[in-house]
């Protein structure tokens, strides 16, 4: 990959259509966005806070809010996923990953509101995910996630994720996905 073609992966803005037909933005998610995720978190039901953040989370605190947005582009990476409304820009969903320290493996997630699921925004998110990550030389990208969150495991499935039951913790299931491998 040329560096032009590495920057490209890593910086580009692209909007793409939805399964139902509306058109969305994906692009690196900045400081600048810290009401956008703000909104967003307040705005996902307690399901869908639970199955992103593992356990019970309200109003996400400034502190939060500040770790979420503050992404170095490096070992941090994030892409937001946004549509206009007549109030102005929405976000309906996150794609991110935090690098290890050894630099080969990155722990992802991905988040979409609710309205805005099963409109294919989760393979899109996770594709651009995947791009960056790829970029920047990662080999493997995992997410610990639920293990009742059905809607992920099908996503998952259908991405050629592998899936197994976190050995701590029952409760959880850990997907991994090689890299390295097409």
């Amino acid at each position: 990959m040329s560096s032009e073609q590495h920057h490209e992966a890593l910086s580009r803005t692209v909007t793409e259509k939805l399964r139902n037909g509306q058109v969305v933005t994906i692009r690196p998610m900045n400081r600048a966005d810290i009401d956008l995720e703000r909104e967003f978190i307040t705005n996902l039901s307690p399901e869908s806070r639970h199955f992103r953040f593992l356990g019970g989370v309200g109003a996400p605190s400034e502190t939060l809010l500040q770790q979420l947005t503050d992404i170095d582009h490096d070992q941090r990476e994030a892409f937001i996923a946004t549509t206009e409304q007549e109030s102005g820009e929405l976000e309906i969903g996150v794609a991110r990953y935090a690098l290890e320290p050894a630099g080969k493996a990155a722990e992802c997630a991905v988040v979409i509101a609710d309205d805005w699921q099963k409109q294919g925004l989760g393979t899109l998110l996770l594709n651009r995910l995947i791009e960056s990550a790829r970029a920047r030389g990662i080999e493997n990208l995992y997410s610990i996630d639920s293990a009742a969150n059905s809607r992920l495991r099908e996503v998952a499935r259908n991405m050629g994720w592998d899936c197994r039951t976190d050995p701590e913790d029952h409760t959880q299931v850990i997907y991994t996905r090689d890299l390295t491998v097409a």
